[in-house]
């Protein structure tokens, strides 16, 4: 019995080379597919629109949304998200914005990924407000946001040294329902070390604990040394307790860093000193 290709097969084969960036070939096959009367799908177009914006030619890829269309072959939200992409890439986000809020015309309810390529575009440019704002719409429009939605605000925010609004945004997906992942947690923590908001860090990592989620070894160092430069050495022995529980190992020198400070600190130092020799 012969093997008889299909779009999926085809697919696969057509992402092989464009991966390799081997455009041509990819409409070689594509040209194929069509002569085997093999019927493209979404995942056919979305391959060659993603491989035309990741190299900026927009207007071809917008050429191919309206092949398709014509071709019965309805665009998802992730064709319009790397159309998008591909719009900010060449700095032109008004355009981008635009083509989101036009999709639903055209059929395609915007989903968490598009707005998503332009809460990342503005934080990319530091307007985190706009971002924030863009959260608010999404809700106006019905469209629940996702956890790479407030992860990607929470990153921002963090990496500009706002991480109380983080957290509060942390709250907010907490009440509408949406569990924090790892990389929330471990954002956030790292955000409020890099201000030297280590009661923050604290009650960031007493949450993290509690959601069954672990931070790196670097951040729980970072932490153990800010509480104690702080004077904190109940909260600094309780860290370095739960790194112990979980079995967190960390370098030589950090041991030393933290050693260092201790040293520096109140009477409660030996009893720290007495942890990390452990």
């Amino acid at each position: 019995m012969g093997f008889r290709p299909n779009s999926v097969s085809f697919n696969i084969i057509m992402k092989g080379w464009l991966e390799k960036g081997e455009w041509e070939t990819a409409c070689q096959v594509f040209d194929e597919m069509l002569e085997k009367r093999v019927q493209p799908t979404v995942v056919t177009y979305n391959s060659l629109v993603g491989f035309l914006c990741r190299k900026g030619d927009v207007e071809r890829a917008m050429g191919l949304l309206e092949d398709m269309t014509r071709k019965g072959k309805y665009p998802n939200a992730s064709t319009y998200a790397l159309l998008m992409e591909g719009l900010c890439f060449l700095g032109k986000y008004e355009e981008a914005k635009k083509l989101m809020f036009d999709m639903e015309y055209r059929g395609c309810k915007p989903a968490p990924i598009n707005f998503g390529v332009l809460m990342s575009d503005l934080g990319k440019r530091g307007e985190i407000d706009k971002a924030k704002e863009l959260l608010k719409e999404m809700k106006r429009r019905k469209c629940k946001p996702d956890v790479v939605s407030y992860n990607m605000l929470v990153n921002y925010l963090c990496k500009e040294g706002r991480p109380a609004e983080a957290y509060k945004l942390l709250v907010e997906m907490q009440i509408e329902g949406r569990e924090p992942n790892a990389a929330t947690y471990r954002m956030m923590l790292d955000g409020f070390c890099k201000v030297e908001d280590f009661e923050g860090g604290l009650k960031v990592l007493n949450a993290m604990l509690t959601s069954k989620h672990c931070p790196m070894a670097d951040t729980y160092c970072c932490l153990v040394e800010g509480l104690l430069r702080d004077g904190n050495i109940d909260h600094a022995c309780f860290v370095v307790e739960e790194m112990e529980k979980r079995k967190i190992r960390v370098k030589l020198q950090s041991w030393e860093v933290l050693a260092t400070h201790a040293c520096g600190a109140d009477g409660g130092a030996g009893k720290l000193l007495t942890e990390l020799s452990l």
